[in-house]
């Protein structure tokens, strides 16, 4: 029985979906050059799911193998792409693995996928973890980047809408990760150090998390919408999957909700704009990441907005 609750929304999956994969489940534009390159695959496997038509069964595998000579560093970590080689980004592990995780529960493949998954993700944990629960930017093994500390290789700062996109995926890999896996508890520890993290750096003010998400204190730094969705995403879902303390944590969320709201504008056509986001790379340093314009509208600041908003909202219906 299909999961889509919506026909409308469905054929408009399918669609975006079916222009890129033929009849044979070819994909011609696809490049495993980046692992921004393998997120669409997502969606091929949902379609996968709803059909079962071979079709995308045989596009999902050709993503998949993209993998097989997809470039490393040395510990087995993925570079971010070809153009940023030795770099891991903390954005870029959701990028590969929100795709590997459910290939191995819904295609197959499930022992090489699953264990790729908590690899990539413990190994940007043990470069990038800091503290206080949360993660740095980046890291690069080469230390020849414009950003990269050049004794340790990492970024300066944690950006929030990358660590956004790393709290998304350790909101969900328990969706499809089983708990026999041996690396399931030790990510379940980080994802509470993440929300502990996240709670005590949150905008007493606004609710929201800033654009250098742990220096809310500094009068320069604003509060970023991208990020600030993700976070509320990942703090809500694990309050209803029991992996934190709702007592503890519905207050976070509570006044995550009310900042983020207030960050849906309506323009002058009559339709809603999604302000204050940002979506950049790794920057050399603090003035460089708050001095980034307040952006309107990107693709992650919308999605994450209506990620954070309905996970909250579905208690309304």
């Amino acid at each position: 029985m299909a999961i889509y609750r919506n026909q409308k929304y469905f054929n408009y999956i399918k669609r975006y979906v079916d222009q890129q994969v033929d009849d044979k489940g070819n994909i011609p534009d696809f490049s495993p050059t980046s692992l921004d390159n393998f997120l669409p695959g997502y969606a091929i496997i949902f379609m996968y799911e709803q059909t079962h038509l071979e079709k995308y069964k045989i596009a999902a595998k050709i993503i998949r193998d993209g993998f097989v000579k997809f470039p490393r560093n040395f510990d087995g970590g993925f570079w971010h792409g070809d153009w940023a080689k030795h770099q891991m980004w903390v954005d870029g592990v959701f990028m590969g693995q929100m795709f590997l995780v459910r290939y191995g529960r819904i295609i197959g493949d499930s022992s090489y996928s699953f264990n790729e998954v908590t690899k990539q993700m413990k190994l940007i944990i043990s470069h990038c973890l800091k503290p206080n629960g949360l993660l740095l930017h980046g890291w690069d093994e080469s230390l020849k980047a414009s950003w990269a500390d050049k004794k340790t290789g990492l970024a300066s700062e944690v950006w929030s809408e990358g660590l956004g996109w790393f709290a998304v995926l350790i909101a969900d890999v328990f969706d499809f990760l089983p708990k026999t896996n041996p690396d399931y508890n030790y990510l379940l520890s980080t994802l509470r150090n993440l929300c502990a993290g996240l709670k005590n750096v949150q905008d007493p003010k606004t609710g929201m998390w800033c654009q250098v998400v742990d220096k809310p204190n500094l009068t320069d730094n604003w509060d970023e919408t991208s990020g600030t969705g993700m976070f509320l995403y990942l703090i809500k879902k694990s309050i209803e999957k029991g992996y934190i303390s709702k007592k503890e944590f519905n207050p976070v969320v509570n006044k995550a909700y009310s900042g983020i709201i207030k960050k849906a504008n309506i323009n002058s056509k009559g339709l809603v704009d999604i302000i204050d986001c940002s979506s950049i790379g790794i920057q050399d340093d603090y003035k460089m990441y708050i001095s980034q314009p307040k952006e309107v509208n990107t693709f992650a600041g919308v999605i994450s907005f209506i990620l954070g908003t309905l996970s909250m909202e579905e208690l309304y219906k």
